[in-house]
Formats: C-alpha cells, structure tokens, sequence
C-alpha cells in the first residue's frame, strides 16, 4: 500500500518509493527431532509458517549453531549446548514466534554406569543385572560388549534391569539415550563363567550333627555364592581358589550331594560330590574301669557306632593302641594317666559323649624320695645345694617338692625328670635337720626322704678368728695378771719399807715411789768414809733404826737395804717424820714368743708361731693405816699387740684396770698380801679376710706371803703367791657375718720361789747390787668355748699357751753412783719347761733431790 501525506496543501501524490508492506508474525508448528544432547549439535528441523526472511533461530534464550530458511514453512537449525527443555522460536520483519508445547526442544545428559549387579553371569547368558548409574532416560539400547541385551526395562533415571545374551570372557555393558552412550569403565564390566563342576569331596562323611570342614575340590568356583549338602546350605564356606572350597557341613541325614552354585551356575549332582550324614557313636560301658597310672590296661569298650573308628582316648590322651572288634566292640590299651577320665571313641560320626558308664581311674602309684647335699659340712654363708630324687616303679613323678629345716619349710621346687634342687646361702651355723618331701600327684602318692644332717660352720677365717681370740686373750689376762699383782706386791713392800726405794726394777719395768723423795734440805758435806755397815742395819720388814742417823738423802736410804757392806759416807744425824701416805707408778713391759717346734697341739699338729708384747702402765695410792696394816687403791692402762702367723691373725687393743689392795704384817719377818681388780678391755682381731671387735671385763684376785730375811749380807726373800681372774668376752657378728657366742674364762698362776741379793763395793764411788731369783710357777686355765671348725677342715681347738708346771728365773743389776744417782738393769724369762717363754725386760733409775 502507498503512504501518503495529507497537509493544507492537499495530499501527496502515489509513487513506487512511497508503498509499505505489512509482514505477518511467523509461527512454529512442529519441530524434528524434539530432543538431542546437551553438548548440542543436533540438526532441528523447524515447520511453520511465515518463515521467509528469519532473522534469527533461538533454543531458549541461546541462538542457534546455524540455520538455513528452506521455505516460508521450513527451517533447518543446528542446536546450541544446552540443558532442559528449551523453546525452538523464529524471528522475522514480521515478529518472533510465539512459543508452544510444538516448538519444545529437550536437551538430554550423557548417561553413565557406575556399577552392574551381578559381575558375572553364565555363558549362555540369561542373568538379570542390575545397571546403576545416571541419565538412563530415553534409553534406546543396553549392550553387553557388541550385543543387544536380550532385554532392558528403565526402571528410572538412575537404573536399569537387562537381561545378559550370550556371550564370553569381560565385556563393558553400555547404555545409549538420546544423550550419548556411557564411556567404558571397571564399573561396568560383566564376565562370563563357566559353570562349576565338583569333582570330589573329603571327607566324605561326617556326624549327623554337621560341623565336619569339608574340602571340595572341582572347577570354577570363583565367586562362588553357595554350597550346599542336599537342600541344606553349609554351615559356611571359604573359596580357596578356582579349584578349592572349605566348608563346613550342617546338620543332616543320609547320603546327599554337594552342590557349587557361581555366577557361572550350580555345579551338576554326581557320585563324586556325595556326602553321608553318620550318627555319633556311643560307650555303653568299660571294662576294667581302673589301671596304674603307668598305662598298659586292656579294656573291653561295648557301645554302638564303632564303624571306620579313628580314635579311642582316655581323657585327652590317645589309647596306646585299639583294635576295633566289630561296630559294638572295641579293645584298647590304656595310655600313661593320672586321676579319673572319660574313654571316647571317634567315628568320622563325631565323637563319643561323655558319661558316668566310660570313666577310667588311674591309681596313684608308690615313691621313694632320697636328698643329697652339695656341700657337707658346709661353711657360712657358703651356698649349699640340696638335691631330691624322687623315684617310683609306676613311672617317673612329676609335682613340686618342698625341702624343710627341722621340720619348717624352706624352699620349694618343681621336679624335672624326677629330680628336684633347693640351692640356698642362708643355713645358720650348726647342725640341721633336712628332708625333702615330695607333695604327689594324682597319679604318685608323696613321700618324704629320711633326715640328712647338714652340718655348717663357721667360714676359715672366722674359724681363725674365733681362734685367735681364744689364744690371745688368755695370754693378754695372764700378762695383765702378773704385772698387775707384781705392781701392787711391790707397792705393798713399799709401804711397810718407810717409804721405800725412789726408783725401784721390777720383774717387768720400772717402779717409780713418789713416797721416797727428800724430806727436807740434804746435807752435801762430806762423811767419813769409814761408816760401819751397822748404820744401816733392819730392813724394810723390821724398821731401819739406822736410817734416823743417816743424813745423806731419802734416795740413799731407798738404796740402804741392799748395800750395807759398801763404804759410804759418815751419815748426819737427821729427824724424819714418819710417813702414812705413798704415791707409786709402775711401767712393765712384756714381750712373748711361741716356738713353732716346741710343744704340740692336740691332734698331732704341730704348734703355731704366735708372738707380741704389751706394756702395763699402773699407778695407786697406799695408805698406812697401823705399822703392821695397810691399805692402798689402784687405777691403770694396758695396751698390747699380738700376731699369729700361721691364722695370718692379729689381736690388739687396751683396756683399763681399778682395783684395792690390803697388806697385814703377821710378824717382822712375814707378811699377808690380799688384791682385787676389775678391768675392762676393748679387743680389735683380725684373721685372714675376717675381722671384729669385741669387749671384755676382768676380775681378778690375788693373796700370798713373803719372808724377808738377812744372812751373811744376803737379803732373802721367799715367797709363796696365787692370783685368779676370770673374764668375760660378749658376743659379735665379724665382718663376715659369723656370729661369734659370747665367752667366758678363768685362769691364773700359784708360785713360790726365792730372791737374793747381795751389795758388792766396787771403787770408791760407786756400789754394784746384783740380784737374782727363782720360782716355781703352776699355770691354771679354764674355758667354757667349744673346739671351732672350719668348713671342711681339721677342729681349732681353744690350745692353753700358759698351763701346768715351768719355771721362772729373774735377775739384774743396779749401780749406785757417787752423786747418789743410781741406775738398774733386769730381765725375766717365764715359761722354763712350758712352750711359751715370756721375757720381760727392765731398766730401772733414781735420782736423788
């Protein structure tokens, strides 16, 4: 039509260029295909009308590929990727379509399998599987591998149930929807298998009550899904491979077939697959029903079942042997045994129950226990092995054994091989009793082996030890004894002499008498030389009326006594207050040797080198209480080393000692003397590797009588004297653990002898007083410790070193200088005819002032 313009000047006039032409709006009828996948691509067909001059294709809001307009009526469009269900639409001059359930265009996914059920399935095919995956709308095919599935249903999106067609070997099972076909993957692979086949089974019988492990051995048992004996599955199966199956039979009756049924199919019934179902058998009764516990009995068993036995126990132990008599009757020989026990027979049935009929009593058999030690005697300390042997004629027993001391247990041990061992270190020193009883078993009664008698010393060296106690000390109290009682004898002497000598020797040391020093100025002047010997008349026992002319020194008087004959100085006429109090030391040192040839020890053995010393240090009081009584209190130190080479023994220590003493002058010429002392003494020994200290206290009492006479200017004193002590050691544990038991002894010496000395003038100015003794001595001893045994060795006994009859000799000299000092030498010699010597050594001094 023309377009024209009306204005007041009329209206324009018609022309080519002035014609407009109405378009109509264009329309889309159908469309072919009406789906395709989502990744596009798929040739649409569009039929409609109006199509001439299209401008633009649209599926949804995305623009097609590409188009070609065909006609007024027909468009053909290549799909964009896309997803659902789109609106295929056209646009021309004249407009867009309208959209309708015509132009609707659905965009498919890709399907995908993501598993099949069953894997597997017969190679003629048949098997119902079960496809799992996505996108499985539209599906147009399933295939095993290059085939069709016999048949498929889509079940929904996500599964689909086909039926397997023929085939052989793994092959991929694909689905093809509009979407595409599922890409191959281990998912969706379906193998083919054979049909498995059993070619046998073993056993081949079993109990009733099932149980029995079968193997079944045939073909193609991989991915075996049952087994079963009859109708009845296994009780439970294991595919060993392709050619084994374990299972284990239910329960069942008769003779049934063993089947295997895979994806491959059931294994085909046959003679070889064939499994008998057998009752159990039964023990009605025994006979005998008891035996010794060795084994050996033939028993009689009556029951049923016995056919195809296997085996006949007696308790969990299989019978010696059995012979099978007929499906009631068995004969077996009774195995080794202890206590009561079912006999049971084992069919490939099963296995006999128990009951009260099938019971065996093995009969405990007699033992005989015998014990040994290791070590008898045994030392302290030492360890000792006690070894039980329990023996029997029923066999060998087997159990524990318990070892007893005196009859309370110490140790228990497990037999092996009918041998038992107690070891132990802890036995005390003297003699046990041990027995070892076996405690039995059900099969051996107990038995207890008769007493041993273990005897345990003391170890070597405590042995040595306990020895060298025993020597020593007795020699360390007889020592202290003697100087002891010649101390205070010679203080006694002192008393009654005036005051005594200043310095006085002695049998064993030096004498110093604080009591003779000066009274008052000495005169120095000289006195005639021609003073008479009567000056110096009396003696110490009958008072020296001379002394109170004589005016020289208290230290000349001291030495009066002994030197009347000698020139000496006219004495001065001097008064002299008479004296009741008298202070004394005394110092004596002894020394001992023990010859190891002379004298001999009990047993025959020869006696031990034993030697040392000590030194007596004592210091008292004396008090004169008439002229013809005095009495006087002591206190002193001793301190003495020994050593016995042949124990490799050493005894040392020191002690201290107080005491009182009394001396009564009968008449001038014989005095009674009476002491007692106590004293306490630590010792320190040592014996090879042993060691110990111990203490001791000592009592010691001592009386006699001395004469004092003067004939031909030889002063004379006889003398008869007796001392005793008695000491008392307590006991010690020494450094090896030996207890040593406390000890007590006495011991002591009688004696009587004479003394002599005689005054010789040589030169001017000096005086020798040489003097000499003898005595008959009786030493006494008693101890109350037993002989001492060392482990394995010959006894130690307790050996006196000072007892019975010998002699002793004394002697010496002392000189008296011109200027009134005067010195001594002595020496005594104890033991004379004994086999201990003791010499003691003196020097003696005394200045005057």
């Amino acid at each position: 039509m023309d377009v024209r313009v009306t204005t007041t000047g009329g209206t324009s006039a018609t022309s080519g260029a002035d014609q407009f032409t109405y378009v109509p709006v264009p329309t889309v009828s159908a469309i072919s295909p009406t789906f395709g996948p989502a990744t596009g691509g798929t040739i649409v067909t569009i039929t409609g009308t109006n199509f001439t001059g299209a401008t633009a294709v649209t599926f949804g809001a995305a623009p097609a590929t590409g188009y070609t307009v065909n006609s007024a009526t027909q468009i053909t469009a290549t799909s964009p990727a896309g997803t659902g269900v789109v609106d295929v639409r056209v646009t021309t001059t004249g407009g867009t379509s309208a959209t309708s359930a015509a132009d609707q265009f659905t965009y498919f996914g890709t399907p995908t399998v993501t598993s099949i059920s069953p894997t597997a399935g017969p190679l003629a095919g048949g098997t119902s599987v079960t496809i799992s995956g996505t996108n499985f709308t539209g599906t147009t095919a399933v295939k095993f591998g290059a085939t069709n599935a016999t048949g498929f249903t889509v079940n929904s999106a996500t599964s689909i149930t086909a039926t397997s067609p023929a085939g052989t070997g793994t092959v991929d099972v694909t689905v093809t929807t509009p979407g595409g076909t599922t890409a191959t993957s281990a998912a969706d692979q379906f193998s083919y298998a054979a049909a498995p086949a059993v070619t046998s089974v073993a056993p081949n019988a079993g109990p009733a009550t099932g149980g029995t492990s079968v193997t079944i051995t045939g073909s193609a048992f991989t991915g075996a899904t049952a087994v079963k004996f009859g109708a009845t599955n296994a009780a439970s199966f294991t595919v060993n491979s392709a050619t084994s199956i374990t299972a284990t039979s239910p329960a069942g009756t008769g003779t049934v077939d063993v089947t295997v049924t895979t994806p491959g199919g059931t294994s085909a019934p046959s003679a070889s697959d064939q499994f008998s179902f057998t009752p159990a058998p039964s023990v009605t009764s025994i006979s005998p029903t008891s035996g010794p516990a060795l084994g050996g009995t033939s028993v009689a068993i009556t029951g049923t079942g016995f056919t195809g036995t296997t085996a006949v126990k007696f308790g969990a132990n299989n019978a010696t042997s059995f012979t099978v008599n007929s499906a009631t009757s068995i004969t077996a020989t009774s195995p080794a045994g202890v206590g009561t026990v079912d006999v049971t027979v084992t069919t490939v049935g099963g296995t006999s129950p128990t009951s009260a009929a099938d019971r065996f009593n093995y009969l405990s058999a007699t033992t005989a226990t015998g014990l040994t030690s290791s070590q008898n005697p045994s030392s302290y300390g030492q360890s000792v092995t006690f070894t039980a042997t329990v023996s029997s004629s029923g066999g060998t027993p087997t159990g524990t054994v318990t070892f007893n001391d005196g009859g309370a247990p110490i140790g228990t041990s497990a037999l092996s091989a009918g041998v038992a061992t107690f070891a132990t270190t802890t036995l005390a020193v003297g003699n046990h009793t041990i027995t070892a009883t076996y405690n039995g078993s059900p099969a051996f009664n107990a038995s207890t082996s008769p007493a041993l008698n273990q005897s345990v010393d003391i170890p070597a060296d405590s042995a040595k030890l306990r020895a060298l106690q025993l020597n020593v000390t007795k020699i360390v109290a007889q020592s202290s004894g003697q100087a002891i009682t010649g101390a205070i004898d010679t203080a006694i002497s002192e008393g009654f002499s005036d005051g005594g000598q200043y310095i006085t020797p002695g049998a064993g040391g030096l004498r110093v008498n604080f009591a003779a020093a000066p009274d008052g100025d000495e005169d120095d002047k000289p006195q005639s030389a021609s003073r008479s010997a009567d000056a110096y008349a009396g003696t110490g026992s009958s008072g020296r009326t001379g002394r109170a002319a004589r005016g020289s020194s208290r230290i000349d008087d001291a030495f009066a006594a002994i030197d009347r004959a000698a020139p000496t100085k006219a004495p001065i006429a001097r008064f002299k207050q008479q004296k009741d109090w008298l202070f004394w030391i005394d110092v004596r040192g002894t020394g001992i040797d023990r010859w190891g040839s002379s004298g001999n020890i009990g047993q025959g053995a020869t006696q031990a080198t034993l030697y040392g010393q000590q030194i007596n240090l004592l210091s008292g009081l004396t008090y004169r209480a008439a002229p013809n009584l005095l009495v006087g209190v002591t206190g002193g130190y001793e301190n003495f080393s020994y050593t016995q080479t042949d124990i490799n023994g050493k005894l040392k220590g020191d002690g201290w000692t107080v005491g009182a003493y009394l001396g009564w002058k009968i008449i001038p010429t014989l005095r009674y003397d009476a002491a007692v002392t106590y004293s306490g003494i630590g010792y320190d020994g040592t014996a090879g590797t042993a060691q110990g200290n111990f203490n001791g206290n000592r009592w010691m009492f001592a009386t006699g009588f001395t004469g004092s006479y003067n004939w031909a200017n030889f002063n004379i004193e006889p003398s008869a004297k007796v001392y005793a002590l008695w000491e008392r050691e307590n006991a010690y544990t020494d450094s090896l653990g030996t207890l040593q038991a406390a000890r007590t002894f006495s011991s002591g010496r009688a004696s009587a002898g004479n003394r002599v000395s005689y005054p010789v003038p040589w030169l001017d100015s000096m005086l020798l007083m040489p003097y000499a003794g003898v005595y008959a001595d009786y030493y006494f001893t008693q101890d109350d410790a037993a002989a001492i045994v060392a482990a394995g060795g010959v006894p130690l006994a307790s050996t006196p070193l000072l007892q019975g009859w010998s002699a002793r000799v004394t002697g010496g000299i002392g000189a008296r200088l011109a200027s009134g000092a005067t010195v001594g030498f002595g020496a005594e010699l104890g033991g004379i005819g004994g086999n201990t010597q003791i010499w003691t050594f003196s020097g003696r001094a005394r200045i005057p002032f």
